[in-house]
């Protein structure tokens, strides 16, 4: 019976109770009016109901699990006969695993995704406990779903993010994966932006949103862009304490403001427009690769080679003009290309996000430095 269905059906059973014993009251006594039956007693009474329903369904839940768990553990002790092999665990407690990683499940062990991707490959039955459903082999794990290795089963899970947490229940045998991966729960094998997210983040460029995620759909703005082509030029401390520039929107109390300063003084950028320079404001791809194109040029003083053709792209009629040379070099060195696979797009004021950036940066530091 589905959850909702279960919590009425308890709630008027409950609630059928309370009002014959309302009835019982009122008839007989004319001092229990109809706005208290309709605005305490009747309130009052599907709230017990709900309250007695959620209980009822908590204990039906953990009495399953139980059961479950149950069946599981002698299932394992039938199938192995008492006899040790790999490494055992109790629980479904998380653990934590890293890109590469390999865990093979025999029949009757359980795993609980929670954060990461992983793929599984078996030669049986991989049953999703939380859908009812076999995963194919080749499949990937849904988070914060339970899954359990049927019988004559042997399912190996690979995991593809940089990292992931998974709990696993029953015997296993374990291979480290051995790659120098990212922290990051959001970033996977199979991703476009694998490769320049690694990148960004092992040459400490720029980190995650938090400690396990790197946000690649995130927006980044003017004021991050800063800082992180202050990273990739040495973070030269010197440079920093003599820059002498302001913007009228950016407070010297600022967390960014050292990194703006310097940008400034280095010409890398020279703001938005009277006197701002806009450090919340989502930066656009035109505006990168202009950031890129001057931090070429004006800070790392080189000579740059002339620019690609544009007229074949779509919608060059939305690429601004103070942007134009900075952008026919960038697709001619290869730091953007087009934004669609079915026709040649820049889409210049589109904001770049987080994804788009590391790419960007990628491919100025393979080309360009």
């Amino acid at each position: 019976m589905k959850r909702p269905v279960f919590r009425l059906t308890c709630a008027l059973a409950v609630l059928a109770l309370m009002a014959c014993g309302a009835y019982a009251l009122t008839s007989g006594d004319s001092l229990i009016s109809l706005s208290y039956l309709k605005n305490t007693f009747l309130p009052q009474a599907v709230s017990r109901g709900e309250q007695a329903a959620d209980e009822k369904l908590q204990q039906t839940y953990d009495s399953a699990k139980d059961t479950l768990d149950q069946l599981q553990k002698g299932y394992l002790a039938q199938m192995t006969g008492d006899e040790e092999g790999g490494t055992y665990s109790a629980d479904l407690q998380a653990r934590d695993w890293t890109e590469g990683d390999r865990v093979e499940v025999p029949t009757g062990s359980g795993v609980l995704m929670l954060e990461g991707t992983a793929s599984v490959v078996h030669s049986g039955a991989f049953i999703d406990v939380t859908t009812g459903g076999e995963v194919p082999s080749g499949g990937r794990l849904t988070p914060y779903h339970r899954y359990l290795a049927g019988e004559d089963t042997l399912a190996e899970i690979t995991v593809l993010s940089g990292a992931a947490q998974m709990g696993v229940q029953g015997f296993y045998d374990y291979v480290d994966g051995g790659v120098k991966a990212t922290p990051f729960y959001d970033v996977c094998t199979a991703d476009w932006y694998y490769a320049p997210v690694n990148y960004v983040y092992h040459n400490e460029l720029f980190s995650g949103m938090d400690d396990h995620h790197f946000g690649p759909q995130a927006a980044m703005n003017r004021a991050m862009l800063m800082t992180v082509l202050y990273r990739m030029a040495g973070a030269p401390a010197d440079q920093m304490a003599s820059a002498d520039v302001s913007f009228t929107d950016v407070p010297a109390s600022a967390w960014y403001a050292p990194y703006v300063k310097w940008g400034a003084a280095q010409g890398i950028t020279a703001g938005t427009g009277e006197g701002r320079f806009s450090p919340e404001q989502q930066v656009t791809r035109q505006q990168v690769v202009v950031l890129l194109y001057s931090f070429a040029a004006n800070y790392l003083g080189l000579e740059l080679s002339p620019g690609a053709d544009l007229s074949g792209y779509q919608d060059l009629s939305q690429l601004s003009g103070w942007a134009q040379e900075a952008m026919s070099w960038a697709v001619a060195e290869g730091i953007i290309s087009s934004s669609s696979s079915g026709a040649l797009t820049l889409s210049p004021q589109k904001n770049a996000n987080r994804a788009e950036v590391a790419a960007m940066l990628r491919a100025f530091a393979e080309e360009i430095l």
